[in-house]
């Protein structure tokens, strides 16, 4: 299970082929129709992954990556444990991964600050008990 999720990490934006260049690579806020396509993108992931018999058994944690535990996330809303565990790791690792990484929309934050944004998300964006565990595993890594 361990070597699905690592593969669903890898692959969890896939769907983003499918995203125009302009809008992936907007400096600023995207607009509301912008953003409705950029959205797009994990059900683009789910039915990339979906179609491929090697990672049909991913495909829904890559759907679900952008769920929120407070169920405000997308594509369905879907709330707490409802929410495949696998996406819900794969959620806390990928906004580490964007808050800790250069990208064209926003300031790279530190090590720090990603962990305090994260704790911070905890219960609402994020499954507590997992955000616990990510806090736990860097604070030994530190």
């Amino acid at each position: 299970n361990i070597n699905r999720i690592k593969t669903a990490g890898l692959l969890h934006d896939i769907g983003k082929i499918g995203i125009r260049e302009e809008i992936l690579n907007k400096k600023g806020k995207l607009n509301d129709e912008e953003w409705v396509i950029m959205k797009s993108h994990a059900e683009k992931s789910y039915r990339i992954l979906q179609n491929s018999l090697e990672f049909q058994d991913i495909a829904e944690y890559v759907r679900y990556h952008h769920e929120r535990w407070d169920g405000t996330g997308y594509p369905h809303g879907l709330k707490g444990e409802n929410i495949p565990i696998e996406s819900r790791i794969i959620a806390v690792a990928d906004a580490y991964d964007a808050m800790t990484n250069h990208r064209t929309y926003k300031q790279v934050m530190s090590r720090e600050e990603a962990l305090a944004e994260i704790r911070r998300c905890s219960g609402t964006q994020f499954d507590s008990t997992i955000t616990v565990l990510f806090l736990d595993m860097n604070i030994a890594d530190s």
